[in-house]
C-alpha cells in the first residue's frame, strides 16, 4: 500500500530479498526504497526451511505466490530443503520464475532471466550498550558469536557479483 502512495519509481531487472516469511517486509527492501526511491520491476522475496528428512523432490520443493496486488510484479517464494540438500537461493528464483512464467499473475506469461537478478541481503550489526537485562559478559559473547557466524549470502548459495548487502544497527 506504501509503494502506491508513495509513488515509487519502478526500474527495470529483478530484486531478490532473503526474508524468514512473507509477514513483515524485508529490511533491505525497505531501506533501498527510502534510500534510493526505486523499486525493481519484479521483486522476489525468498524464504527457505529445512525439513526432517534427507531429500525432497524440487517439485515438492516450491511455493509460489504473489504478495499485495497481482499487478505490483511483487512474488513470494517459500522453499523447503531437505536436511542433506544444498540451500541454493538462485536455484529457487530459477525454478520459481519458471513456474510462474506458465501461469497467471505477476511473472505469469512473461519470461524473467533469473541469471540477471541482483540479491540484497540484510544485515544486522549488533552494538553492545550499558542497558540492563544481559550481563556484560554475555553480550560481548553475543556479539562476538554473531560477528562470526558464516555470511549469508554464501549459505544461501548467492553470487557474489550481484549480492548487495545492506545493514542496520542494532543495539543490545
Amino acid at each position: 500500500e506504501q509503494l502506491h502512495r508513495r509513488g515509487v519509481t519502478r526500474v527495470p531487472g529483478i530484486a531478490v530479498f532473503p526474508h524468514p516469511s512473507s509477514d513483515t517486509a524485508p529490511l533491505a527492501l525497505v531501506n533501498n526504497v527510502a534510500h534510493n526511491h526505486v523499486l525493481h520491476q519484479q521483486v522476489v522475496i525468498i524464504s527457505g526451511r529445512t525439513a526432517s528428512v534427507p531429500h525432497l523432490a524440487w517439485h515438492d520443493r516450491l511455493s509460489v505466490e504473489h504478495l499485495g496486488d497481482p499487478d505490483d510484479g511483487i512474488l513470494y517464494i517459500a522453499a523447503t530443503f531437505g536436511f542433506d540438500d544444498r540451500t541454493d537461493f538462485p536455484e529457487v528464483l530459477r525454478r520459481g520464475l519458471a513456474e510462474r512464467a506458465d501461469g497467471d499473475g505477476p511473472g505469469g506469461g512473461q519470461r524473467l532471466d533469473p541469471s540477471t537478478a541482483s540479491y540484497f541481503v540484510s544485515r544486522i550489526s549488533l552494538r553492545r550498550t550499558k542497558q540492563p537485562g544481559m550481563l556484560r559478559w554475555r553480550k560481548q559473547l553475543f556479539i562476538a558469536l554473531a560477528h562470526n557466524a558464516a555470511s549469508q549470502a554464501e549459505f544461501l548459495g548467492l553470487p557474489e557479483d550481484r549480492t548487495i548487502v545492506m545493514s542496520a544497527g542494532v543495539q543490545v
